[in-house]
């Protein structure tokens, strides 16, 4: 048995972060999710994420990721697969899973457009399906799962180091932005009504791309009417600029000498002027807090002062001394993002860790874009690359 991967050819999109200049354009996530253990949160975080605009509406991609074996069921899905690497779903109701039915379900009760999809591949190029998906549909954003869930004492307990590597494959090769949801149970067991929402979430500022990216879909959050985002932003004393590093079990905070760059001097512009909106057009349920750091202490104690709350968005990689990042443990969450989904800080709050869209990714892709009017055309029919080949 050998298995066949059609190339892929894509043609080149515009928005593939959730910051953009124009906020009425369609905003599209592609939603991974491994087994029902995922649905009910990740069916939260979409509901957070509809926002309010008439325009600017949400379309979800539900991808069932699913590992390919030898299984007589499992192969006979794939033979159904479509030889052009599209994604595959079979549309006869007896063959819809209940995970699906949960999705189609929610589509039912909200305005948010859902489309179902599995991917059916080996653990160590099920990645491929992944990121060829989210650039066919033009995603903004992946969402995953993290490789590890919450036990009953509140510890993680992980699913596996080939889920992890799924994971790291998509950061290095990604499309577009993308998100690591480390679930505490957000929005707990049960897929909550839109009427019933009621969540606080936190947004700590460092600065960068990725905290910038994170900070832009909480603002996208805050438009939801059951939903309070506190903007938490830390200012280092005059002079001196914030510098992150992580080690090996914990992460180290420092307050170095000054030394910003184009790039920050963007990021604080955005920043100001996504506050600035949030004022304007949000003034119900932003916060913006700020606080001076003088220490990795300054910094811890203002996290845990917020730990009580449902949800945290952080970027991965904020602005960090140079050549000074030793491993960690958990390098897909960065350094902050590690900190809060130890036991150390909280066992309620849950944390989606953001990557901002990295342009390095497209050298070398696993898509090849080409400006072809055919692939407008697209359908959005669901999902499998791997076609057996006997």
């Amino acid at each position: 048995m050998a298995v066949y991967k059609p190339a892929r050819r894509g043609a080149p999109y515009k928005n593939r972060t959730v910051k953009r200049k124009d906020l009425d354009t369609e905003l599209r996530l592609l939603v991974c999710f491994h087994s029902s253990r995922n649905i009910p949160t990740m069916i939260n975080l979409v509901e957070c994420s509809r926002g309010t605009r008439k325009r600017g509406r949400l379309c979800v991609y539900a991808m069932h990721l699913m590992e390919l074996s030898e299984r007589s069921s499992a192969i006979s899905m794939v033979h159904k697969a479509r030889k052009n690497g599209l994604p595959f779903w079979n549309k006869k109701p007896e063959d819809k899973d209940q995970m699906v039915i949960a999705f189609e379900a929610y589509q039912q009760l909200s305005s948010v457009t859902i489309r179902p999809m599995t991917a059916i591949s080996a653990l160590n190029t099920i990645h491929e399906d992944i990121c060829t998906s989210a650039h066919q549909k033009r995603a903004a954003m992946i969402l995953l799962p993290f490789h590890k869930h919450q036990r009953v004492d509140g510890s993680l307990e992980s699913l596996g180091h080939s889920l992890r590597e799924v994971n790291q494959r998509v950061l290095r090769h990604s499309p577009c932005s993308v998100g690591i949801l480390v679930d505490r149970g957000f929005g707990g067991t049960t897929q909550v009504l839109a009427s019933d929402v009621s969540y606080n979430i936190v947004v700590p500022f460092f600065g960068g791309h990725d905290d910038v990216e994170a900070l832009a879909y909480g603002m996208r959050m805050a438009e939801h009417p059951g939903i309070m985002v506190t903007v938490l932003k830390f200012v280092a004393p005059s002079g001196k600029t914030l510098l992150t590093l992580h080690g090996q079990d914990t992460s180290v905070i420092k307050v170095g000498n000054d030394n910003n760059s184009d790039k920050e001097a963007d990021c604080e512009l955005f920043f100001s002027e996504l506050i600035q909106h949030a004022a304007k057009n949000l003034q119900d349920s932003v916060r913006h807090v700020e606080r001076v750091v003088e220490s990795k202490a300054d910094i811890v104690a203002a996290l845990k002062s917020m730990s009580k709350n449902n949800l945290f968005l952080v970027g991965r990689m904020p602005p960090i001394a140079p050549n000074s990042l030793p491993s960690t443990d958990t390098p897909e969450l960065g350094p902050v993002g590690s900190f809060l989904a130890s036991s150390n800080f909280s066992n309620t709050a849950s944390v989606l860790v953001i990557q901002h869209f990295n342009p390095n990714a497209i050298l070398h892709p696993l898509v090849e874009e080409k400006e072809d009017r055919d692939m407008d055309d697209i359908p959005d029919t669901p999902v499998t690359k791997d076609t057996l080949m006997w």
